[in-house]
């Protein structure tokens, strides 16, 4: 019979042979699978198996700080009693922080003093206290004072939540400038309540030489961009995110008098952490996009409108991640919608204006999945998106290709479509470790390919595209204060007929505090 630690025995004529007292997890199925051992000999390593069972039995429940174990008792009788003492919370203390107060640390993590200590709860409070990227949690399990009770650490590594930095990289789109330095700052614990607040400031590299004297056009830098991004917990452990991005785009162009492009971005996201008993962490965000646009300059277009259109657009996204060996696994699906018609730059005709057959009713699913997997000291890891749409859509919503981000080797939105799909594969050599500095350096190589295609025929478009690369790169990294990435990209074939097939080098480093 099975029963909580220190409960008294009941009756054995009121119970059937097999029996679990006021245990609700140890249901009827799982008592049957013992009607083997009835009128047999029960040795001791049969209870011990039995005992394993009741605890795997828990675990498997979200339910992991059980004892079970066979009390002093009589069994002369033939009734054998296993105690079943679940561990409930005593306190949650802390331990290590010295920028994040106790009270901020012990408020996210979702445990009651008294109460079981479920998995999930221990699960959704470690993935809210990691999201700050200036910590690192986790939960270790320790005696409490109180019998049957243990206590919960937060055992804290953190750091000054603050950060400055500046870099360079040559990712812009050519009209615009390839070079382009940024600078920044961003602070991770606002108000002392955890909130998150960034800025990043973004121009071509012009802004430093200046400009050729071209008549009727501004002397000022070809592309400036200003973002700002505000994360705050909510006490129910879910969180909200804001972001906006506002971008100026000048191209050096003869008969450019009044035409600079601006575009603006103002969004919201709202994450909801579902439960878990797993490793597995699930989350579903739902979202708003505002966007303002009079060009296409910063998708490699060339062109500045007379008018702008507004876009408003709906966004859900499941997202799944798994921890693993190389890394942490991720799948997400994404839904965007636009019911159109919301101002009057968010109709048929300002859309139309700026793209042939575009809508301001639309929408499109994105797919996209990483994965890793460690291969002896190697570390394959692979890298995936899809998008569809029935619909033809603006620059800014269409699968741009070329880039660091998509396929390497190809300069940045070469190719554009309403539908496409990329994949990024890359194998990565064991890091090079510099002494005790923190410093280390991995080199790779990678495959990259991608193709995209649109639902009409374009006049000023090709009606697909497909971009095969192959190259090589290193990864340099000084703790926190430097970030250096050298990619060589060599494209396999041009991304429209007669285009250019040069390699190409793309760098990007960041230094901070």
């Amino acid at each position: 019979m099975f029963q909580p630690a220190g409960a008294s025995a009941p009756a054995a004529a009121t119970q059937p042979r097999i029996a679990a007292e006021d245990l609700p997890l140890l249901d009827a199925a799982f008592l049957h699978s013992f009607d083997g051992d009835l009128d047999k000999p029960l040795t001791f390593g049969r209870l011990a198996d039995m005992r394993r069972a009741v605890v795997e039995r828990y675990r498997a429940a979200g339910k992991p700080l059980v004892d079970v174990y066979v009390p002093e008792q009589d069994v002369s009788s033939g009734v054998v009693h296993i105690a079943v003492a679940e561990f409930r919370l005593g306190q949650v203390r802390t331990n290590g922080n010295r920028y994040f107060s106790d009270d901020l640390l012990k408020r996210e993590m979702p445990l009651e003093a008294g109460a079981p200590i479920l998995q999930s709860d221990v699960s959704l409070g470690l993935a809210v206290l990691n999201a700050n990227p200036y910590r690192r949690v986790d939960a270790v399990f320790a005696p409490g004072e109180a019998a049957n009770s243990t206590d919960v650490i937060l055992q804290t590594d953190d750091r000054l939540p603050l950060r400055v930095s500046a870099g360079y990289d040559n990712a812009g789109v050519r009209d615009l400038g390839r070079d382009r330095f940024f600078a920044g700052i961003d602070y991770g614990n606002l108000f002392g309540l955890d909130q998150h607040v960034a800025y990043q400031f973004t121009a071509s590299n012009d802004f430093f030489s200046g400009n050729p004297d071209i008549e009727g056009r501004p002397n000022r830098a070809r592309f400036m961009a200003h973002a700002l991004n505000y994360i705050a917990p909510l006490p129910w452990h879910d969180s909200i995110e804001l972001f906006g991005v506002y971008a100026q785009s000048t191209p050096r162009l003869p008969d450019s008098y009044g035409q600079t492009g601006i575009s603006a971005q103002m969004s919201v996201r709202y994450d909801w952490r579902l439960p878990t008993t797993t490793s597995t962490a699930q989350l579903v965000q739902f979202g708003y996009d505002f966007k303002r646009s009079n060009n296409n300059l910063e998708f490699g277009g060339f062109q500045v409108f007379n008018s702008n259109t507004h876009i408003h657009q709906f966004l859900l996204t499941y997202d799944v991640s798994q921890p693993g060996d190389a890394g942490v696994g991720h799948l997400s699906a994404t839904l965007v919608g636009s019911p159109g018609g919301l101002d009057g730059s968010n109709n048929e005709a300002a859309f139309a204006a700026a793209r042939q057959g575009a809508t301001a009713r639309y929408a499109y699913l994105q797919l996209a999945a990483q994965r890793a997997i460690a291969l002896g000291g190697f570390t394959l890891t692979g890298r995936g998106a899809f998008q569809w749409t029935p619909n033809t859509l603006l620059p800014s919503e269409e699968m741009g290709l070329g880039g660091e981000t998509s396929v390497r080797g190809y300069e940045p939105y070469v190719v554009l479509g309403d539908r496409g799909w990329n994949v990024q594969t890359e194998l990565r050599a064991p890091a090079l470790q510099f002494g005790a500095s923190g410093a280390a350096a991995q080199p790779f190589v990678f495959v990259d390919a991608g193709h995209v295609w649109n639902r009409d025929d374009q006049l000023a478009e090709p009606a697909h595209g497909s971009l095969v690369s192959v190259g090589a790169g290193v990864r340099f990294q000084w703790s926190r204060f430097v970030d250096f990435r050298c990619t060589y990209g060599v494209p396999l074939r041009a991304p429209t007929p007669g285009a250019s097939k040069a390699p190409m080098v793309l760098l990007y480093v960041s230094i901070g505090s």
